[in-house]
């Protein structure tokens, strides 16, 4: 259940950051948008930008993990990159 929770607080924190700046964005955005309350925010990271550590981290893993291998590590990088610019 805490990665489905992780995993929702992110798609609402990478969310709002397409509408406004991450210094703007506060915890009850976050919250508000992903229908919890803020304590379960706070359960799971110490602040947003913690939040926005561990996505960037499993992000960064999902993507690099399917492409580990010494040929094609390249790949993953270049498709993290190409993908997260455009959305």
């Amino acid at each position: 259940m805490s990665e489905i929770t992780k995993k929702a607080l992110s798609n609402s924190l990478k969310k709002l950051m397409k509408e406004k700046p991450l210094s703007k964005i506060t915890v009850n955005d976050v919250v508000n948008d992903c229908g919890v309350n803020r304590r379960t925010l706070y359960y799971y990271f110490h602040d947003i930008y913690e939040l926005l550590e561990w996505t960037f981290i499993t992000e960064i893993k999902e993507v690099i993990g399917e492409n580990k291998t010494y040929k094609t590590w390249q790949k993953g990088y270049y498709f993290l990159l190409l993908n997260k610019i455009k959305k």
